[in-house]
């Protein structure tokens, strides 16, 4: 094999002689969404002290930015952590379908916190993904209500 190229080798398979990687992989989605931030265990006036402008009985509005990271081993038959396509058919259906240009409001229920803090709509967004994956895969969520102000959730600090 004299003209063979000297950089060519044969790579063994993950899986095949050696553990598959584990890999984190990163997906970006958008929804906007309008919002108010009142506790109706508080009075018109503890309200305001709290939320401040982000307490208008008109609400007001963002354009979320929703990252979520899944986290597994390199599958030798595909060479993906996971199928990108599943991953945005559970994204739209169990975030975007619902939440894209909604009231935040109208989604949040008393179990889930007491307003519709970012905070807590990440929160709802977690479990709502976390269930229809295999169990363990989702391994970050990143939810930014702005540049500046964005939270995150990662596996293990999460009450399962």
């Amino acid at each position: 094999m004299a003209n063979a190229d000297p950089r060519a080798r044969e790579v063994p398979a993950a899986g095949r002689g050696r553990e598959a990687p584990v890999v984190e992989a990163t997906r970006v989605y958008q929804f906007s969404a309008a919002h108010r931030l009142h506790n109706p265990r508080f009075g018109p006036a503890e309200n305001a002290r709290i939320y401040g402008r982000c307490n208008n009985p008109n609400g007001h509005g963002h354009t979320y930015r929703l990252q979520v990271t899944i986290r597994g081993p390199v599958s030798p038959d595909t060479g993906w952590v996971e199928d990108a396509q599943r991953l945005d058919l559970l994204v739209r259906e169990r975030v975007l379908a619902r939440f894209d240009r909604s009231s935040l409001d109208d989604l949040i229920a008393p179990t889930d916190g007491p307003t519709s803090t970012t905070e807590v709509v990440a929160g709802l967004l977690w479990r709502l993904l976390d269930g229809g994956l295999p169990a363990g895969r989702l391994h970050r969520l990143r939810l930014e209500e702005t540049p500046n102000n964005f939270f995150e959730l990662e596996r293990g600090g999460v009450d399962r």
